[in-house]
C-alpha cells in the first residue's frame, strides 16, 4: 500500500515534469517530489532528518582556507597570522574535502560546506583543542591529525542530536505539564467536594 501510493505520486510528478516548461522553475515539483519520498520512508519504517543547514558559506577550496585563517585573525587578534603556504594549503584542503566526501558520502558541495563547519566548530571549542599557538592549516592534515576532525565531527554530531531532541523534549515537558495541572485540578476538586460533604454533615 505505501510503495503503490508512493509510486502513484512519482507517476503524477514524472507527468507535470515533462508537460512542464523545462526552463520553469521546479521548486514545487521538488518539494513535491521530496514530501513524497520522506512519506514512503517514514511509511516503511525509517527515520528521517532534515538536511543541515550550514552557517557557513563555503563554495570552493579557497574559500575553506580564507575561514580558517579569518578564525585565526580574529582569535588570535593579529593580521599577520602563522606562517603560510598558499599550494601546501590547497593540497591540504583538498584531502580534508576528499575525505568527508569518502567517509560521510556527501557529493563535493556538501563535503565543502561540512569542512567550513569542522573548522568552525574547531575554534568555538579552544577547552577541547588546546592550541598553545595560532595553529597552521596543517590541524587538518588527515594523517596524524585526523583526530581533530574526528573529534570535530563528533562535537557536530551531538549537537546535531540535541537540535533533534529539543523538540521531542518540548513536547514531553508540555505533555507532563498538562498531566500535572490535570491532576492539580482534580484533586482541588476533590478537596472541594470534601469540604461541602462536611459542612452538609455538620449541619
Amino acid at each position: 500500500m505505501v510503495l503503490d501510493k508512493f509510486l502513484d505520486e512519482m507517476q503524477k510528478l514524472l507527468i507535470a515534469s515533462q508537460q512542464g516548461d523545462l526552463f520553469g522553475d521546479k521548486s514545487a515539483l521538488t518539494k513535491e517530489a521530496t514530501d513524497a519520498c520522506v512519506e514512503f520512508l517514514k511509511g516503511i519504517g525509517y527515520g528521517v532528518t532534515k538536511p543541515h543547514k550550514y552557517p557557513i558559506e563555503v563554495t570552493k577550496l579557497d574559500d575553506l582556507i580564507a575561514t580558517f585563517y579569518g578564525f585565526i585573525r580574529n582569535i588570535y587578534q593579529t593580521q599577520m597570522g602563522p606562517y603560510s603556504n598558499d599550494k601546501k594549503d590547497r593540497t591540504i584542503a583538498k584531502r580534508f574535502v576528499e575525505g568527508r566526501m569518502k567517509d560521510a558520502g556527501l557529493d563535493r558541495k556538501t563535503a565543502l560546506k561540512q569542512c567550513g563547519l569542522i573548522v568552525r566548530t574547531v575554534f568555538a571549542h579552544p577547552d577541547i583543542f588546546k592550541f598553545e599557538t595560532a595553529p597552521t592549516f596543517s590541524i587538518f592534515g588527515q594523517a596524524n591529525m585526523g583526530w581533530i576532525t574526528d573529534r570535530a565531527v563528533q562535537l557536530i554530531n551531538g549537537q546535531i542530536a540535541k537540535d533533534e531532541a529539543a523538540p521531542i523534549e518540548r513536547a514531553v515537558d508540555k505533555m507532563t505539564e498538562n498531566i500535572e495541572c490535570q491532576c492539580l485540578t482534580t484533586n482541588i476538586r476533590h478537596l472541594a467536594d470534601g469540604t461541602k460533604n462536611e459542612d452538609i454533615s455538620n449541619k
